[in-house]
């Protein structure tokens, strides 16, 4: 298969997804989105896959939404967000996108990894969270990051964050917004594992060719098993996000981090 934004391969029944825009630091738009679920239907769909991992090109995993995208659905260019400029539809459609690829991650019956190979900040973490283990690189970085945006998390990670690593430090993370380490991660119990840098994807595809081996047939009813509890809460979940969302991005701190990350500056944030 071939894509503008993602590279897919396939070696030992192991479909491989990158994440290709490494000049953008694999930051996420909606036709990236509409790619990632067309290559999780192909994982799904095609008998010779029985695992896939999901990684990144170059220093990031992802960063999750694209903010100059994000600035395309304002009401006027950014010069004009300071006079109010609202988010219109083409937030609406990533956030159509971003639900469906939720799901998919989900009901795919096959086991996917995501193989954190740098930087998953926001939207970029939600989608490790979203998949069913998680090892990253010892020199990764992980972070929720909204908040920084004064935004809101999304893709069902307000659900899922705190049944991780509970609900306190779910809260915490979300607040604050900040970068911690692999390392971090793996001793709050939000990864399955850290490798070195230098044999990192190797070891994810020791683990992925392992599962693909297996009885996978079994692991897929037993993950859409798991997934069936989660369903109707994580639907849930994203429904609110999206609400809360909207809400933020009518607020003056969202107008202030957006005009604050074209400034490259650091956004001060009033409250309201």
């Amino acid at each position: 298969m071939e894509f503008k934004y993602l590279l897919f391969e396939i070696k030992n029944a192991v479909a491989i997804i990158t994440f290709n825009r490494e000049y953008k630091l694999n930051a996420i738009n909606g036709k990236m989105f509409d790619e990632i679920y067309e290559a999780l239907d192909e994982v799904a769909n095609n008998s010779e896959i029985r695992a896939a991992i999901i990684t990144g090109k170059g220093r990031a995993f992802s960063t999750g939404g694209d903010f100059n995208q994000a600035s395309e659905g304002m009401a006027g260019d950014v010069d004009e967000v300071k006079d109010g400029g609202k988010m219109q539809s083409g937030e609406m459609e990533i956030d159509v996108s971003q639900k469906r690829t939720v799901l998919k991650l989900h009901k795919t019956p096959k086991p996917i990894i995501a193989a954190i190979n740098g930087l998953a900040l926001g939207g970029g973490l939600n989608i490790a969270l979203n998949c069913d283990l998680i090892y990253a690189a010892s020199s990764a970085e992980l972070g929720t990051f909204f908040m920084k945006r004064a935004l809101i998390p999304e893709m069902a990670s307000t659900y899922l964050l705190p049944r991780i690593v509970g609900i306190h430090k779910a809260k915490e993370l979300i607040f604050f917004g900040e970068r911690f380490s692999a390392q971090d991660a793996l001793k709050m119990g939000l990864i399955n594992g850290v490798f070195p840098d230098d044999v990192f994807i190797d070891k994810v595809r020791e683990v992925a060719e392992k599962l693909a081996t297996g009885p996978t047939f079994s692991i897929g009813l037993a993950k859409l098993a798991i997934t069936k509890v989660l369903e109707v809460k994580m639907i849930e979940a994203c429904n609110n996000e999206s609400e809360a969302l909207f809400k933020a991005f009518d607020s003056v701190d969202f107008t202030e981090g957006l005009l604050a990350f074209f400034e490259k500056r650091e956004p001060k944030f009033i409250g309201r």
